[in-house]
């Protein structure tokens, strides 16, 4: 099924990419928004969910008429989650297609290195996905050109603080990617744990092609923790799952990114290695009366299954449906929507009532800014099902 889906968003793309070069400037009818996302590579099933989400998302919008009357066009690209190949597609949409906003990038590493392409060409990027706080640290790379749907690492280890510490967690092990996505989530989530009393023995850091995880799983369990707290894609989380089942690990696992959809996760590693393993969670996929907004997140469950896409990958399909909504939003309000700076403008005044993520606005969280701040969920997998063990709702 996902070689047919790849196949289907390739085309798509190539419509895309043929018909709208010129980021809309060529079609006066047409407004284009550039989207960054992995389609090859190690993460491609994550970065093919976004971008099927964004293109519900825009199917839905041009459906109600577009904004102001002009279609929304996507001109997507395969980044790879690669930092260099972020930057050449950075490049191709500011000076190719010459897009007034671009979503991207979905890894951390690689969103880091297309933002000084974007503000130096003055156009908007909306992150949908990265959770490094970099991203949105005034003092880092945060600034007037980015703006965030998702919580950072640090937001979503303080959002579950008190859920964490009703765990009554003694000792903890980080097993992390080498990237700024994983690092930055082992810092702030044993930065969190230290405070409620646990304390962190020890941790580990692994390739993003990484497929052995034996080394890892030995280490973790000589460490004597009794809880793992685990960040990388559903892939490599399924095998680490796998590889501790067959050592027989005791130990709880908690595996952060709100993105690793449970049930993905059992599909990848079975049910058995699955079982009683924890997720962070930002879409209430597995049950969507408990999300922000019910009726907005059944809406979307229904058309991302009538298009037959795996429903374990929802969660990430959520990022890039919301997203494209988010533009749309910021587009139809500003002077210009075809002029990046109108449609920045227009960004960091957005409101959007009732979104799956709860209200949307952008604002000030600590010391990151364009920030949105929703619920973070902490579910576990029982006998197959996803079952809520708590909820960090803002203000956190």
């Amino acid at each position: 099924m996902r070689h047919r889906h790849l196949a289907a968003l390739a085309a798509s793309v190539l419509l895309v990419t043929t018909a709208c070069a010129g980021g809309g400037a060529g079609n006066p009818q047409e407004l284009t928004i550039g989207v960054a996302q992995p389609l090859s590579g190690p993460v491609a099933s994550s970065g093919q969910a976004v971008a099927h989400g964004a293109e519900i998302a825009a199917e839905e919008i041009n459906a109600a008429g577009g904004v102001n009357g002009k279609r929304i066009a996507l001109r997507i690209e395969d980044d790879a989650n690669d930092p260099a190949t972020c930057v050449n597609v950075a490049q191709k949409l500011v000076n190719e297609a010459q897009v007034p906003v671009v979503m991207g990038g979905w890894g951390s590493s690689c969103t880091l290195a297309m933002q000084p392409i974007l503000e130096r060409a003055s156009v908007p990027l909306l992150v949908e996905t990265s959770s490094s706080d970099k991203v949105t640290d005034k003092d880092q790379s945060g600034g007037e050109w980015t703006f965030r749907l998702s919580p950072t690492s640090s937001m979503e280890a303080v959002a579950l603080e008190p859920v964490l510490k009703g765990m009554q967690i003694k000792k903890a092990y980080t097993l992390s990617v080498n990237n700024d996505f994983g690092l930055g989530a082992a810092r702030h989530f044993g930065e969190t744990l230290t405070r409620t009393g646990a304390q962190v023995v020890g941790g580990a850091k692994f390739e993003q092609n990484e497929q052995s995880f034996s080394t890892f799983v030995t280490q973790a369990i000589a460490s004597g923790a009794d809880t793992w707290v685990v960040t990388t894609d559903a892939s490599q989380i399924a095998l680490l799952l796998k590889e501790a089942r067959g050592q027989g690990a005791t130990a709880r696992i908690i595996t952060t990114g709100g993105s690793n959809s449970p049930v993905q996760v059992v599909q990848l590693a079975g049910p058995q290695a699955a079982e009683g393993s924890y997720a962070t969670m930002f879409f209430a996929s597995f049950d969507p009366s408990k999300a922000a907004a019910p009726q907005e997140a059944e809406r979307f469950i229904a058309a991302w299954n009538a298009k037959g896409y795996n429903p374990g990958e929802a969660p990430e399909g959520v990022r890039g449906y919301q997203g494209i909504k988010v533009i749309a939003a910021a587009m139809g309000a500003a002077q210009n929507p075809a002029d990046p700076k109108s449609v920045r403008d227009a960004l960091a005044g957005v409101s959007v009532p009732g979104a799956i993520y709860g209200d949307i606005r952008f604002q000030t969280w600590r010391n990151l800014v364009n920030q949105t701040v929703p619920p973070v969920y902490l579910v576990r997998t029982v006998n197959g099902q996803v079952e809520l063990v708590g909820t960090g709702q803002p203000p956190y």
